[in-house]
């Protein structure tokens, strides 16, 4: 399959508007939590940010670490998450800790406990609300495993002196790198609903056989979008493959990790 007829562009006005957010919100924040999906952490990095990160300390946190393979990622500090962590809060505020450390002595020296702000920001979908909840205790924040669901900035207080800010998740304007696009599609932070699903979920098994040769035989039992549908009895009167249920199957199994764990960051040139 030819990728480049699956050019994929989706950058909605609430989107401009959050990435204003950040840039106006930036001045009030001592610390960037940049929240990143294990399986495509280069492709997570996101260049619309690229002004803010260099504004602040930024602390690197790779989410769903137990649905990807050991991946080297040449940022640091960088701590990692499991997609159903419960207890990430002790190793999220020592490594906040740790780094501003420096500025945290500096205010004390004057007597003063300094309040730390860090703002946590992501593409759809990375896991940022859920890294909030999870160090807040609570579920304070709206979240969801659809990309989109945090629509405007929530400061939530996690300690005394440690203040956290959402953020919505956004994309770049412009995705330049066409799998760099599809490796977003396939982790669930471009919405399905504008997506061509069934192009985009063979595609992904054509990619995932580059990565494991074997994965597709040993989950589907066959390795063609075709012999999938017939295996599986996704098929309608007249013996038609039924290509949208398919599609929506091999997308959700590959998300859960059924279908193997995966660096797709692999997948693009020069990686």
């Amino acid at each position: 399959m030819n990728t480049d007829n699956l050019v994929i562009h989706w950058f909605p006005g609430h989107m401009t508007k959050a990435l204003r957010m950040l840039e106006d919100e930036i001045k009030n924040c001592d610390l960037v939590v940049y929240m990143l999906d294990a399986r495509a952490p280069m492709s997570c990095l996101n260049p619309s940010f690229n002004e803010i990160v260099q504004r602040r300390p930024t602390l690197f946190v790779l989410n769903k670490v137990d649905l990807a393979p050991q991946v080297m990622f040449p940022h640091k500090p960088v701590i990692t998450m499991n997609s159903t962590t419960s207890n990430m809060k002790g190793k999220a505020v020592d490594a906040i800790t740790h780094i501003m450390k420096p500025r945290i002595d500096a205010f004390k020296q004057k007597g003063v406990n300094k309040t730390i702000r860090a703002m946590v920001i992501g593409v759809p979908n990375c896991g940022k609300s859920t890294f909030i909840n999870n160090l807040a205790a609570k579920a304070k924040t709206v979240t969801g495993d659809r990309p989109g669901v945090t629509k405007g900035k929530q400061w939530l207080t996690v300690a005394d002196n440690l203040w956290l800010l959402d953020t919505p998740g956004t994309l770049y304007p412009k995705i330049t790198d066409n799998q760099v696009a599809l490796n977003l599609a396939y982790i669930g932070s471009i919405k399905d609903d504008i997506l061509p699903l069934i192009e985009i979920s063979k595609q992904l098994l054509v990619d995932l056989k580059k990565l494991d040769p074997s994965c597709l035989m040993h989950r589907f039992g066959c390795e063609t979008f075709e012999d999938i549908c017939r295996k599986r009895g996704y098929v309608l009167k007249g013996n038609v493959l039924d290509e949208e249920r398919a599609a929506k199957a091999i997308m959700t199994e590959f998300r859960a990790g059924k279908l193997g764990k995966f660096n797709l960051d692999k997948l693009i040139d020069n990686q």
